[in-house]
C-alpha cells in the first residue's frame, strides 16, 4: 500500500511517498510534485503487483565512478592476468564526465558520447575494451553487490568495427638483417632473445619470466608458467633454441634472460633502427614463428601445443601467414 506525505521546505512542498509491501522493505522516495509521487507510487504498486521486487534505491545514489572505486578497492581485478591493464582503465574513466552519471540514469547516450570523446585519441577496438569492462564492473555490482539496475546499458552499446589482424611477418632477408642489427647493439641478450623467439613462438612475457630450473635438459622441453592463459604449458625445444638457452650466462635470480619488458622494448627499438624494416612490432615475431612452425609440417595441434592458442581458428586467421610462392614447389 502507498501513502504520501506532504512537508513544507524552504523552497517550497516535498512529497515523500512510502510503498510498504507485506514481507518486504518499504520503497521510499521524494518529489517536488504530487503529481511525480503519485506516478512513481503507481508505477512501484504494478511491478509488486506482478512481482518485481526490484529496489533501485541504492542504485540512484551511486555514480559510475563509485562502482569503479569499489571494484578497484575490493581488488575484484586482482585475480585477472590482465589487472593492471584494468587499473589502468579505472584511472582513465575517473577523469571523464561518464564517471560523475549516476547509474540509474546511465544510458546509451552517455555511452554514445563517451565513445566519441574516447575515439579521438583511441582506436575502436580499445575502445570496446573500454566498453566491455565497465560492462562487466557493472555487472559485477548486479551479481556480487546485489545493486539492482533496470538493466546493463552497456550490453545494448554497438561495438566498434575491429581492424584486421596484422599479417605482417619477416621476409629472408629482414631476418637477416634483423639478427644483424641486433647483434650490433650494447645489449647480448636481444640477438639471443629474438633468435628464440622464432624458433618458439612464445609470447614476450613468457621469454622473460624462463628460469633454468624450467628446462629439462634431458627431454629438450621448456616449461613456460603463469602464460596469458592462465595454464602452464611444456613446449619441445629445437636443437638451435636448446642451445640459445643453454649459451646463456648463469644469474643469480636464475633467469635465462635477466631483462625487463622495458628494456627490452628499448634495445628492440634501438636494433629495429638500425636496419630498413617498416613496419614490424616484436610481437610480429610471434606470427612469424608459427607461420615458420607450419612451413615446417608441423600439424594444427603441434602448433597450438607450442604457441599455446586455445582457439585454432585465433591461430590460422591472426598468427599465420603463409608465402604462396613457397607453396608453389610443394605442389609441384
Amino acid at each position: 500500500m502507498a501513502y504520501i506525505q506532504r512537508r513544507k521546505t524552504g523552497k517550497g512542498w516535498l512529497y515523500t511517498t512510502f510503498v510498504r509491501r507485506a514481507g518486504h522493505k518499504a520503497l521510499i522516495k521524494s518529489f517536488d510534485t504530487k503529481l511525480g509521487a503519485k506516478k512513481w507510487a503507481r508505477g512501484i504498486e504494478r511491478k509488486l503487483d506482478v512481482g518485481d521486487f526490484s529496489d533501485y534505491t541504492e542504485a540512484s545514489k551511486l555514480t559510475l565512478g563509485d562502482l569503479l572505486l569499489r571494484y578497484r578497492a575490493e581488488n575484484k581485478h586482482r585475480a585477472k592476468k590482465d589487472w593492471k591493464n584494468e587499473e589502468y582503465k579505472i584511472g582513465v574513466i575517473l577523469k571523464d564526465t561518464i564517471a560523475d552519471t549516476n547509474c540509474l540514469r546511465l544510458s546509451s547516450k552517455h555511452l554514445t558520447e563517451y565513445r566519441e570523446r574516447l575515439l579521438l585519441s583511441v582506436s575502436g577496438s580499445t575502445y570496446n575494451k573500454y566498453l566491455s569492462f565497465m560492462s562487466t564492473v557493472i555487472q559485477t555490482a548486479i551479481n556480487d553487490w546485489g545493486i539492482y539496475f533496470p538493466s546493463n546499458p552497456c550490453r545494448a552499446m554497438k561495438r566498434e568495427k575491429e581492424p584486421k589482424p596484422r599479417t605482417r611477418v619477416l621476409e629472408d632477408s629482414e631476418q637477416k638483417e634483423l639478427l644483424e642489427a641486433c647483434a650490433l647493439v650494447e645489449n647480448p641478450y636481444i640477438k639471443p632473445m629474438v633468435q628464440f623467439s622464432i624458433e618458439t613462438a612464445v609470447r614476450q612475457g613468457e621469454l622473460l619470466k624462463i628460469k633454468y630450473n624450467n628446462i629439462n635438459f634431458r627431454n629438450r622441453t621448456l616449461l613456460l608458467s603463469d602464460t596469458k592463459n592462465g595454464e602452464d604449458r611444456t613446449i619441445p625445444l629445437s636443437e638451435k633454441a636448446f642451445l640459445i638457452l643453454q649459451s646463456q650466462p648463469r644469474q643469480l635470480d636464475r633467469s635465462v634472460f635477466p631483462m625487463t619488458k622495458r628494456k627490452t622494448d628499448y634495445w628492440w627499438k634501438e636494433a629495429l633502427g638500425k636496419t630498413k624494416i617498416k613496419g614490424f612490432r616484436w610481437h610480429d615475431l610471434r606470427r612469424h614463428a608459427c607461420t615458420l612452425l607450419f612451413e615446417k609440417g608441423l600439424s594444427v595441434p603441434e602448433v597450438q601445443l607450442m604457441s599455446g592458442h586455445l582457439d585454432p581458428k585465433v591461430l590460422l586467421n591472426t598468427y599465420v601467414k603463409l608465402d604462396p610462392a613457397k607453396l608453389v614447389k610443394k605442389l609441384g
